[in-house]
């Protein structure tokens, strides 16, 4: 049976941030995904993650933490800040670790690249200590002209790089594979062993999953065909209130 996160900076957002977790919780979900908060102290955070037998399943940074991974000249303060995040992903047992693409200008692009290898060599060495891994994703191209990655082959690219499963892995998000490049049961099939997490909501308008053209019923299915061990998270914007619309998934649980 498939178990489902809840991306918590989307869902339950009628509700204050502290409460999204029992809220994600009594509907049905057995973990949560939310970005790493700055001013939340780590007790707090660890009592929230842990209630009622909830799961941490991955800590994102947010667009803005994650500008410092691609900025030479923010080398320093992106170390800083990652050793926060495992540090925090430790605590909680977050398996998991976000780093997400961004929008890079053109003529910036080449600078971008060579910094992120830089700071994903750092970010590796840290992960280690703590035993997490780091699971890179990609913007779709479409609504995204400027992002880097963006495109299930950019992020292969950067993982054989380094190939090493262990420390790295696929963050992929079905809504913007299927916006920019569509076969998701091929791209299923093809990066099972890479895929950390996974995001679904409906297309084209990032709303429910019941909702659009990719047919949730049947990639559920063959996720759970391939023995799938991770949680599928909810990433959408409702829409109306987040309990109104959590119909689809009903027939899941």
């Amino acid at each position: 049976m498939t178990e489902f996160c809840a991306d918590i900076d989307k869902l339950f957002t009628e509700l204050p941030f502290e409460q999204r977790f029992k809220a994600a919780k009594s509907a049905g979900f057995s973990s949560v995904e939310f970005v790493m908060p700055e001013k939340m102290p780590l007790g707090k955070l660890g009592d929230l993650c842990a209630v009622d037998g909830l799961k941490p399943a991955m800590i994102s940074l947010s667009d803005e933490q994650a500008r410092l991974a691609y900025d030479a000249h923010a080398f320093d303060a992106f170390c800083e800040l990652f050793e926060k995040v495992a540090e925090t992903a430790d605590f909680v047992e977050a398996p998991f670790i976000h780093i997400p693409a961004i929008d890079v200008a053109d003529d910036k692009l080449d600078d971008a690249q060579a910094a992120l290898a830089d700071s994903l060599d750092e970010a590796a060495e840290i992960v280690k200590s703590y035993r997490k891994k780091i699971l890179l994703g990609f913007k779709n191209p479409v609504e995204n002209p400027q992002a880097y990655p963006s495109s299930i082959s950019e992020l292969l690219e950067i993982l054989d790089e380094y190939d090493d499963d262990s420390t790295f892995g696929l963050m992929l998000d079905l809504y913007e594979t299927q916006t920019s490049e569509g076969g998701l049961s091929d791209a299923l099939e093809k990066l099972m062993q890479f895929i950390g997490h996974i995001r679904i909501a409906g297309v084209p308008l990032r709303n429910e999953p019941d909702d659009g053209e990719v047919n949730y019923t049947y990639l559920l299915a063959l996720l759970e065909a391939h023995g799938y061990a991770h949680a599928v998270s909810a990433s959408y914007t409702p829409r109306a209130k987040t309990q109104t619309g959590l119909k689809w998934m009903k027939k899941f649980l």
